[in-house]
């Protein structure tokens, strides 16, 4: 029994402690869930594509390049991506801002852009690291990870009612007691939620620190070639089109729907270029790319792949993200995932009552027997 209530006060103040950031984190979560096609309700212009024939990605390229000639394009989605939805989308870095600048395939046209400030960039920061990104903010976000995967593994424990009765975990008592009814609810989606809870608290803590837990046994938490084949060699003819690049990607992929690009950092003095990557989708992919392709900039050339079909290793980088979003079963898993993001709040409330009803019935019972031993 000490050992008991041991645990049911960790987890009680640890739940108090950072209870109110595990119900913000878990409901931004299940607005991000939703991200694409919210904001296709919310920003419908942005993704109007004008029927006929594809302009190219490299023409589409060059009208947001003129359109931001200080900015730097590090990223373009694909129609096929969810965050395109049918239309090219570059994100481009420009004064330490960042701008995501939706492109109508079909006139090669702006249809619009959203910044930093737009709703779901701030609802995103704010799960990813509370808006503190020059305060460690991520590393904060997994250490609640990993206590809120505490909390849970504790309740685990609480909840359990032993082999033979664990169908009283599940069980909602018919009573007029307040404490009762809010126990029998905290224990009951408790229990049904601890898979859901156990995954996402522990995938994303390990966002910040996969890196490290991984190197504590000799291993890495991401899988890539050699950095020094992933590197483009100038030549005289130039770079190759973005729409050549694609082609090649495609004819290493066979079956392989493209799905986003990721272009390489302008190189320091001294420093070769980076290589293009390119990352498809092909046979079932829990996420939204899981082969990577890199190619030479100025040859087309493939020099570096990863294929979880051909490399071993590749089983965390590629189910880590879906896994804690719940990309991986469409719809459903979607769904199941906005609801379970709503448990930590349903579990704080019920578990506020619970502790504020036990503290009001011992100071009563405190007063009553006050009179009693004054008189003694």
């Amino acid at each position: 029994m000490k050992t008991r209530k041991m645990i049911a006060t960790i987890h009680l103040w640890l739940s108090m402690i950072v209870g109110i950031f595990i119900v913000l984190i878990g409901l931004t979560g299940s607005l991000l869930v939703f991200e694409p096609e919210i904001n296709n309700m919310l920003h419908p212009d942005l993704y109007k594509v004008t029927k006929g024939e594809k302009v190219s990605y490299q023409d589409a390229l060059k009208t947001v390049s003129n359109t931001y000639p200080k900015g730097e394009i590090d990223r373009v989605y694909t129609p096929a991506e969810p965050t395109g939805r049918g239309v090219y989308v570059f994100r481009v870095n420009q004064n330490e801002k960042q701008q995501a600048v939706y492109i109508d395939p079909g006139t090669g046209k702006i249809n619009g852009t959203l910044d930093d400030k737009a709703f779901f960039n701030v609802v995103l920061g704010f799960h990813e690291y509370l808006l503190l990104e020059q305060f460690n903010g991520e590393s904060i976000v997994g250490i609640i990870g990993f206590l809120f995967f505490f909390i849970t593994l504790s309740g685990i424990y609480l909840w359990w009612p032993g082999l033979k009765k664990w169908s009283r975990g599940f069980i909602m008592r018919q009573s007029k007691n307040p404490y009762v009814k809010q126990y029998d609810v905290h224990k009951v989606i408790g229990g049904v939620s601890i898979p859901f809870l156990l995954v996402v608290s522990l995938t994303g803590a390990l966002f910040a620190y996969d890196e490290t837990i991984f190197g504590w046994f000799g291993g890495q938490a991401k899988v890539t070639p050699p950095k020094e084949n992933l590197i483009s060699t100038p030549l005289a003819s130039g770079k190759v089109p973005l729409d050549r690049l694609l082609s090649n990607a495609e004819k290493a992929v066979p079956h392989g729907t493209i799905m986003q690009v990721r272009l390489p950092e302008k190189p320091e003095k001294g420093s070769s270029e980076g290589a293009v990557e390119i990352r498809l989708s092909r046979s079932y992919d829990p996420g939204n790319g899981n082969v990577k392709v890199w190619l030479d900039q100025y040859s087309g050339k493939v020099v570096g792949k990863l294929d979880p079909k051909v490399n071993p290793g590749l089983l965390y980088q590629t189910w880590h993200l879906p896994l804690h979003t719940g990309s991986y079963g469409g719809v459903f898993t979607k769904i199941l995932y906005v609801i379970g993001g709503l448990t930590p709040s349903i579990l704080m409330f019920t578990g506020t009552y619970m502790w504020w009803y036990k503290r009001k019935n011992k100071h009563k019972k405190k007063k009553q027997q006050m009179p009693q031993s004054t008189v003694a």
